[in-house]
């Protein structure tokens, strides 16, 4: 079965060799899409790929993303509003049946606050 999409949250946490090397694999795996790697992959954190200053060990600074030919665009995703979340869930259950105890959206609110990789309903 074709990989699809893959996400891949806090890549902007990876600093000096080990993003160098995400970025490479990504690049060498475009080839093999999508039998043996994603068609697509999102790469989430709060800075632009394109934006990363790279140094290596005893060589020059490379510069983010397009060093690396692996970005098509990026988006910015601001956090859901209360009402926003409400409505997700909502279609949520809409779709597939399940319901939520209402005494929990609180606790989940707190806990997520609107970000939308920590925004999905329970499984």
């Amino acid at each position: 079965m074709p990989y699809r999409r893959r996400t891949l949250d806090e890549v902007d946490a990876l600093v000096g060799d080990t993003l160098i090397s995400l970025l490479r694999q990504i690049r060498a795996g475009y080839p093999q899409r999508p039998d043996a790697f994603p068609q697509s992959i999102l790469l989430c954190g709060v800075r632009d790929v394109r934006d990363y200053r790279l140094h290596q060990e005893g060589a020059q600074v490379i510069t983010g993303g397009s060093a690396f030919n692996i970005k098509a665009e990026s988006l910015r995703m601001g956090n859901f509003t209360e009402e926003e979340r409400q409505t997700l869930w909502q279609q949520h259950t809409d779709e597939t049946g399940q319901t939520f105890d209402p005494t929990i959206f609180q606790e989940l609110w707190e806990d997520t606050h609107g970000q939308p990789a920590r925004l999905r309903p329970p499984r």
